[in-house]
Order: structure tokens, then sequence, then C-alpha cells
């Protein structure tokens, strides 16, 4: 019915994904059997198959109330169940930030965060730790009735004054008033965990209800929003852009998309209204309602598209292709694929994976070395007698080599244990400038300046200087990691396999600066929010320094990961090598010493020789065919011919 689809995009990913762990799984059983020593080697392979266990491909909504969000996400599901699967009712269906996800159990759940956390500036990812500050709804899929009625609970509300609300740090302009109380969410976030196939696959939605709750919660902004890999605007095409949604987008979305390089699409949901009007040519319209949102957000018009998000839920649930295409749900799907895609991309070239397949790559070689010199051997042995002086002779200089060889292993070795522990001293160099230590300084500098001038300028100077003191930190590691760097370049121009092995082995720290800088600016964009602006020190306000700094916190505990990984794989290449070429010296070793006492007996004997060939041969044979099956990995399958209104975009910045 549908020439691409986002269900079999995600679903030749996850066949990539799973297909690739199963040949880096195979490749760590290949070295448990044929390289015993090798615990650095699979530790690399365990932290590429790491990356491709946690990967997820999330699709962020943001929209406000009533521009159809639940039955967008409902027709993104409805390939599986080909109805809707969510709730959907006229007015507020959600009322907090939700979730959707698979956990991989046969079993679905609601997990609802109460509003009065909003109390604490505890971050909703410090709450995610907290699994008894949760209520927990546990439901059958199955049942549609049970489903329906544990999913209704994310619409719940709650009638608290307008002083509540604000010390909530709500906007009562956009909360609904009855009598002399205003109506807030009755939770402040919402996780559904779904046994939905796409789910299961990695797809990940994230839906957000509105201005007051981007505005509520900087979280969302400042850190949710920026890891999703599509982030789509819903507007109604019987509404246009309204000021509420040109808020939302110049507050939270144009930041999001200029400094923090999120992929930003915007999406013309209710196209179906537009077929009403006998007297107007719809397409005709919806080209020019695209014109004009494209030029009132600055978006190119490819970046804009129009739906039903409704007709397409039908359409499949009826197995209509006609009105499916009416719907242009298609369009919206080509735009996540190319987003898919570009993700895929950036999982593919990830340093983990590029590691693994390298270190695979490097032991191939070697071990094919290894046995076209062992194959040299033998034949050059066989071409004598049995018990003749030139094979007497042959073997004790045979014998001599290898010697000379396995101890220039052991010595090299030596000097890698060295050069490791030098490097290691490097850490604390290294990760001084962005300690916890340095942090919560600046953390506790910021927060004495707001004490002693709380108002929004005052907000502005204290933004400012905590995020121009995390930029002198990082000049400081950037230093730092130069001077590393140099002393990695050093150790590989004086191994003698520098020829042998190369890969760029370099830390790089520019991606975590640049995301910073995008931070900084998306803050200090966000802080002149109407919320913010006209906000008094209260918990909103201080929510938001305290998420900045989570944010912060976040980024600069990533790096120090990355720091730790980086010093202790990045000798690994050189290592490894050494240690495996040592392995399968000190077995040759071996063999030539029984058939060195075999000659001198007066009983020469190839067959132990030949065994070690053997060996090695079966042993190159599984690797030789991993490495095929890697590099003839089945792809996803490539995009179909863009419709006039999609093209295909640039890759979004890395954060």
């Amino acid at each position: 019915m549908e020439d691409v689809t986002l269900r079999q995009h995600i679903a030749d990913y996850d066949r990539w994904k799973k297909g690739l762990d199963g040949q880096l799984n195979y490749f760590n059983s290949w070295l448990e059997e044929h390289f015993p020593n090798s615990a650095g080697a699979r530790q690399v392979v365990q932290q590429a198959r790491q990356l491709l266990v946690e990967d997820q491909f999330t699709v962020a909504l943001v929209g406000e109330f009533s521009r159809g969000k639940t039955e967008l996400i409902n027709a993104l599901l409805s390939h599986t169940y080909g109805k809707r699967l969510l709730p959907s009712r006229p007015g507020r269906t959600t009322m907090c930030p939700t979730e959707i996800f698979s956990d991989g159990s046969a079993q679905a759940s609601v997990r609802l965060l109460p509003i009065e956390t909003l109390a604490t500036n505890t971050s909703l990812e410090s709450f995610r730790r907290i699994p008894q500050k949760w209520v927990n709804f546990d439901f059958d899929p199955d049942d549609a009735e049970a489903t329906r009625n544990a999913l209704m609970k994310v619409a719940d509300s709650k009638a608290v004054t307008p002083e509540e609300a604000a010390r909530y740090g709500f906007d009562r302009r956009h909360l609904d008033a009855n009598g002399n109380l205003v109506q807030i969410p009755a939770w402040r976030y919402a996780l559904i965990s779904l046994p939905h196939p796409l789910l299961a696959q990695g797809l990940r939605i994230i839906d957000t209800p509105g201005l007051n709750a981007l505005g509520n919660e900087p979280e969302l902004t400042l850190s949710t929003l920026p890891s999703a890999q599509a982030v789509a605007f819903l507007l109604s095409a019987d509404a246009g852009v309204s000021g509420t949604d040109l808020n939302m987008w110049e507050t939270h979305l144009v930041p999001l998309k200029e400094h923090r390089g999120t992929a930003v699409m915007a999406l013309l949901n209710k196209i179906d209204v537009l077929w009403d009007d006998p007297d107007e040519d719809a397409e005709q319209m919806l080209r020019k309602m695209r014109a004009e949102v494209s030029k009132l957000l600055d978006l190119p018009q490819e970046n804009v598209v129009g739906v039903s998000a409704k007709k397409a839920l039908l359409a499949r649930a009826e197995r209509d292709p006609v009105l499916l295409q009416q719907s242009c749900f298609g369009e919206f799907e080509k735009l996540l694929v190319q987003r898919l895609m570009e993700h895929r991309d950036k999982v593919a070239n990830h340093r983990s994976l590029h590691q693994a397949l390298t270190l695979m790559a490097d032991t191939r070689d070697l071990l094919k070395r290894r046995l076209n010199s062992g194959r040299s051997t033998l034949e050059h042995l066989k071409r004598h007698g049995a018990t003749s002086p030139e094979q007497v002779e042959e073997l004790k200089q045979l014998h001599q080599t290898a010697k000379e060889q396995h101890k220039f292993c052991h010595q090299e070795l030596l000097t890698l244990k060295s050069s490791q522990r030098m490097l290691a001293r490097q850490r604390a160099s290294l990760l001084a400038p962005v300690s916890s230590q340095q942090l919560q300084q600046l953390i506790d500098e910021t927060r004495r300046a707001l004490n002693e001038r709380w108002s929004p300028l005052g907000l502005a100077r204290a933004i400012d200087g905590f995020m121009g003191g995390v930029e002198h930190q990082l000049a400081n590691l950037e230093r730092e990691v130069d001077q590393a760097n140099r002393l990695v370049d050093a150790i590989y121009d004086r191994s003698t396999l520098n020829n042998i092995i190369s890969a760029e082995q370099h830390l790089d720290i520019a991606g975590f600066r640049a995301a910073l800088r995008g931070l900084h600016r998306q803050a200090a964009q966000l802080r002149r929010s109407p919320q913010l602006l006209l906000a008094r020190r209260n918990r909103l306000t201080e929510r938001f320094v305290a998420t900045l700094a989570n944010e912060v916190g976040r980024m600069y505990s990533q790096m120090i990961s990355a720091v730790d990984g980086w010093l202790d794989s990045v000798l690994e290449p050189l290592r490894q090598h050494v240690q495996y070429q040592k392995h399968l010296l000190n077995r040759h070793l071996i063999k030539l010493t029984e058939l060195k006492q075999k000659t001198q007996s007066k009983r020469t004997d190839l067959r132990a020789l030949e065994e070690e060939l053997v060996r090695n041969h079966n042993a190159l044979g599984g690797l030789e065919d991993l490495l095929k099956q890697t590099q003839a990995a089945p792809q996803p399958i490539p995009p179909a011919p863009v419709a006039n209104n999609v093209t295909p975009l640039k890759a979004p910045a890395t954060s």
C-alpha cells in the first residue's frame, strides 16, 4: 500500500543493529577460543555492543493543545493494530509530558510522577532513579477498556489556588479557571511502556502538551528535546500559526534548531478540513499555507508538510490506499526516515564500533601473516630429508628467530605498559578542569550572585557568568587534551607497528565544547521567555538555574567517561597486536621445539607444525567469514524519491 514506510526502515535498522551485534558476539567468542589472554580486546567489543543495545530513535512532538499530537501517535503506531491505540477525545487528552516506549516485556504499564514533585529542584532524570516516587498502573494491552482507562490517567488534572500554581511555576494565563481555582496537571511526567513492535525495535516518542508544560519544565527544552533525533512542531491547518504557537516556536524551538543542531520540522495537521470547501482547491490551499508557514518560521519549505493524522489512521484501519495518499502521512514518514538514516550513519561511524571493527581486521591480518609464514616454513622443511643436516640447521635457525621475535614482543609489551602508566598519570591533570569540585564552585558562585540580585537582569548576568566559567574550564581542558594527544602521537611514533596500525587515536572534545556553547545560547534565549521574565524568585526560576547546572554536569560526566574510555583504550590496538603476535609465536615455538627434539632423535615428524597451520587456518576462516558478513551486512532500505514537498535534509549537528 505504501512505497516506503517508517515501519520498514525501523525494522531494517533494528535488523542491522542486531546483525552487527551478533557478529561482534561471535568475534568475542572467537577471541575467547583462539586468544585467551584478550580481556582488553573483549572489553572494546563489549563497549561497541553496549552502544548498539542502548541505541534508540527518538521522535519528539511539540505543539499546543488540540493540534492532534495523540492522533499522530496513533497513526504512527497503527501498522500493527490498524486501530487507535491511545485514547483520543476532543479537548486535552495529554496534560503532562509523556514518553512512550517499550521496556521489552509483554506487560504494559503507565508510570506517573506526581505534580507535587515540582516543589523540589530535583530533576526528572534524578526521579527516574527513584521508582518509589512514581505511581504505577499495569494493564493488559489486549484489553481495550483496561488500556483506555490506564492511559486516560495521563489526562488527569487537579484544582489548586492560583498561588499554589504559581509556586509550581505555572503561568496562570495558560490555565483553565474554575471559580477561585485553576486547573493544573495532576502529574509532572508520564512513562508509558507498550509491547509494540515499532517501540520494541527502538522507536521512542515524546509528547509535550503545550506551552505551559514546556515553560514550566526547563529540562524538556534544555535536555530532553535536544537528545531527540527528530522534533515535529504541530500546527493546525484550520487555524494556521496562532500567537501561542509562535511564542512556543520562538522561545523553545528556534534556539533548539539554531544552537543545538536539532532537526526540526513543522506539520500542518488536520488538512482534511481543507477538503470540505468545494469552492477551493485543497492542494493549492495547502501549498499556500506551507509557503506562509515556511516564511513565518524561517524553515525550508520542504521541512513543512501537511498531514491528516485522523484520515491516515482511518485509511490504515480500512486499508484504503487512496485515502492514505490523500492524508499525505507518507510525506511525514519520509522526513522521519531521513532523520533515521542520518542517525544510523552517526551510529555506524561511532568510535566504539570503529575501534571494534578495526581490532577485528587487524587480528585477521596478523593471523594471515603468521599463517603464510608457517606455510613457508613447512614447505621449506619438507624439501629436505627427514634427518638431513640442512633440516636440523634450519630448525635451529627457525627456533632462534622465533625466540628473538618472542623476546621482542615481550619487550614491546613492557614498553607499552610503561607508556600506559605514563598516560594514566595524565588523568588527574586532564580531568581537573571539569571536576565536580570545579563545577560545584561555579554553581555556588552563581547562586551567590542570584541571591544578591534576583531580577531578570541578574538572572541574565548569572547565566552568562556561569557559562563563561564553563568556557574557561573547557579551554583549560583543551590545553591538557592537546598535551595528552602529543604524548599518544609520540608513543605510536616510537612503535614499530605505526605503519601496520593506522587509526585516528586523538581525544577530541570539540563536540562537547560546541554542545555547551549551544546550551549557553539556548539558555540565554530561553531565560527571556515571558514566564521567566515575569517571574519573581520562585521554584520555576530556581528550577531553570538548577536544570542548566544539571545539564552542564551531565555533559561533564559524559566528558569524564569519554576521557576515561580513551585513556583505557587508546593504546589497545598496539597492545592487542603485540600480545596476539606473542601468543601465536609462543605456540609456534612449542611446535618447533617438538620438531627439533624429534629430529635430534632421528624421528622427524612435521605433523606438529601441520596441526598448528590447520588450527590457524580454521581460526582465520572463521574470522574471514565474520568480516565478510560485517562488510556485506544488510543496509536499511534507502529512502524513496521524495515527493514535491519533501527533499533530503541536511544532517543535524551533533550535540
